[in-house]
């Protein structure tokens, strides 16, 4: 008497192979979210610590906030300018990442998993090896508010209205951030020596594209257009972006809400830009 072979016929081992992958291409982008979950709690994390190290500088002090960077003509205050790595624009400035290091003494923290290309005080791959600026800005992956830092001087946190709700640094590939359209803020006085940059002055306006993963300043790379960098932008942590206030707080929020500050304009008081609420002049 004959036994039936109980191997698969075909037509089951075709129906086996569409069953896998349709559970495959419904689980796989559920892992992809997973992981960039993970990836993003890790960078918010990083924040929530800047977020504390910002505070704590400010009280040492006298309550007044660092500069993004600092500089003095012909002295190379960047403690890493004896290093190849550092182009001779990045020599002579401190940059707040090196500012923040006795309170946060640890580099990794300025690394965003989710950044395309991190590094923190040595660029090790630059765009242009040997560029003028390789290492400038410190590190690539969080920058701080030009309305709120400032080069050689630190604004006092007195000054500052409601620190639970003024944006400090965000998720960035450059050191510095302004959302879309900035303008000069009614509650600040420019071109003094201790005045912030004019926001509506050379590249300022297009500041909004260093936000998530996004950039202007990296020669001689073509820039992006808007729709290039708003896609660039979004990709940093799906649409979110991390964001460190000035009361040390950090929380992620919707990228076109970071960049499009509907209170940013005159007589605004609401905008989570401007540390006056005083709006635009």
């Amino acid at each position: 008497m004959k036994t039936r072979n109980q191997g698969f016929t075909l037509i089951e081992l075709l129906v086996v192979i569409a069953i896998i992958a349709i559970l495959a291409a419904i689980l796989f982008p559920v892992f992809a979210q997973a992981r960039e979950k993970a990836r993003q709690t890790s960078c918010l994390s990083n924040t929530k610590q800047i977020g504390t190290a910002i505070l704590m500088y400010a009280q040492d002090y006298d309550e007044t906030l660092l500069g993004y960077r600092f500089q003095q003509t012909g002295i190379n205050q960047n403690p890493y300018a004896t290093d190849t790595r550092v182009g001779n624009g990045a020599k002579v400035p401190i940059f707040f990442n090196q500012l923040l290091n006795p309170y946060v003494k640890n580099d990794q923290v300025w690394k965003c998993p989710s950044s395309r290309r991190s590094w923190v005080n040595l660029d090790t791959q630059p765009v242009t090896p040997g560029d003028n600026f390789q290492s400038y800005g410190g590190q690539n992956s969080y920058g701080a508010s030009n309305y709120l830092f400032r080069s050689n001087s630190g604004l006092g946190m007195a000054a500052v209205v409601a620190t639970a709700d003024t944006v400090a640094m965000t998720d960035a590939m450059y050191y510095n951030v302004l959302p879309k359209t900035p303008c000069r803020l009614a509650g600040e006085t420019y071109g003094t020596a201790t005045s912030p940059v004019d926001p509506t002055s050379s590249s300022y306006p297009r500041y909004w594209k260093n936000i998530g993963n996004s950039y202007i300043n990296f020669a001689p790379l073509v820039e992006p257009n808007n729709l290039e960098a708003e896609k660039l932008g979004k990709s940093r942590h799906s649409e979110q972006i991390n964001t460190i206030y000035l009361d040390g707080h950090s929380k992620a929020i919707q990228y076109n809400r970071l960049i499009n500050d509907a209170g940013l304009i005159r007589g605004g008081t609401t905008s989570i830009w401007d540390p006056y609420k005083t709006g635009c002049q």
